[in-house]
């Protein structure tokens, strides 16, 4: 082989080995960025770590990033938190809010900086910019405990809501008084006097009222409060909108020598530890809302939002009511990670946002 030959030929190897570099499919400057998710959860609430680890897991398996931010219950956090998402170029907003005047905020700041934003759990404002919102149907869900609670004869009931006014916890308390109020009841002047001890007719009282803040401690406070103004024979039952709250509620009432199966006791969430109360009669009925499936229907508007693809903008997702009589732990969804998404994968219940059970909110 001649010199000059073989000069030509080592040029066009190295010729070729160039554009493989440059064209060929390994080549990092031809992939697709990953996409990124800029999520906030405006407080350390199990219910919002549960979704959050859901929608992570599902974010993972379609190669994208999630950046994640828990604030402690206050508006300037959730407006913080979005500013720096938008500066760090997300692709996507996904927010459990502080209010609705906050987020209203962060819809403009995020539709003026062109990236969409979803919402999870409490009702976002209907305003341009919003781009998805996967929650439950709360007052249908108070209107559940209600029919349970006037199956049981329930005349004289304490209240304990999550926060008293937040969206979630007032459409619980509005559900649980429509139930009582279609059925003919008389509840007095009960809808127009929420948070007044005492107010009602002769088929419902709300003996005492009290916010536990979706968590144990403050709700076993209110619950030993209720039990020393009231005493032993002053209820019949007590509406306490959450598990966490109804674990401490069951505390106060043990603690106090109260047997909590000789009250009506109804809650929501539905979480794995309610399965066991309701089985064993500790309390009497709970309902499976889950955030872990709230999240999937969140990662699955997100994930046609980025194919350029219609989906349901925003959905009720589905629950269960259960009782000690009905239960069937098999059909229910799980809290835990773990367990979810073993479910999931295995088929054993419905997560598909197409899926008729998933309904259209009408309030968007």
């Amino acid at each position: 082989m001649n010199r000059r030959f073989a000069l030509k030929l080592m040029t066009a190897v190295a010729l070729g080995s160039l554009a493989i570099a440059v064209s060929g499919p390994a080549s990092a400057a031809t992939q697709a960025k990953p996409k990124v998710i800029g999520y906030y959860m405006d407080n350390s609430d199990d219910f919002y770590k549960a979704g959050f680890e859901v929608f992570k897991t599902l974010a993972q398996r379609e190669g994208w990033t999630v950046q994640d931010v828990v604030g402690q219950g206050t508006a300037p956090e959730q407006l913080s938190a979005v500013e720096n998402f938008i500066t760090q170029g997300v692709d996507a907003l996904l927010v459990v809010q502080n209010s609705p005047e906050t987020t209203s905020q962060t819809l403009k700041l995020a539709k003026a900086a062109g990236i969409p934003e979803f919402h999870l759990t409490h009702n976002p404002p209907n305003e341009p910019g919003l781009a998805g919102f996967a929650g439950y149907d709360w007052v249908h869900i108070g209107v559940l405990a209600g029919e349970s609670a006037i199956q049981h004869n329930v005349k004289r009931v304490i209240m304990i809501e999550g926060k008293l006014g937040q969206g979630t916890a007032a459409g619980q308390t509005d559900g649980f008084l429509k139930a009582y109020k279609e059925a003919g009841k008389d509840i007095g002047n009960l809808a127009q006097s929420v948070g007044v001890k005492g107010a009602g007719g002769k088929d419902l009282q709300v003996v005492f009222w009290g916010s536990g803040g979706w968590f144990a401690d403050p709700a076993k406070k209110v619950m030993q409060d209720a039990i020393t103004s009231l005493g032993a024979d002053g209820f019949d039952g007590a509406y306490v909108e959450n598990d966490e709250m109804m674990a401490g509620a069951l505390q106060a009432m043990q603690e106090a020598g109260l047997d909590p199966s000789k009250y009506w006791l109804g809650s929501s969430n539905g979480k794995e530890k309610s399965w066991a109360w309701v089985q064993k009669g500790t309390t009497t009925m709970d309902v499976n809302e889950t955030p872990t499936l709230e999240a999937d229907i969140a990662y699955q508007q997100i994930k046609a939002h980025f194919a350029n693809k219609p989906y349901k903008k925003a959905v009720f997702v589905y629950v269960t009511p259960f009782n000690k009589s009905d239960i069937n732990v098999d059909k229910l969804i799980p809290f835990i990670h773990d367990d979810y998404m073993k479910k999931r994968d295995a088929g054993a219940f419905i997560y598909d946002i197409n899926d008729p059970a998933f309904k259209p909110n009408p309030g968007y």
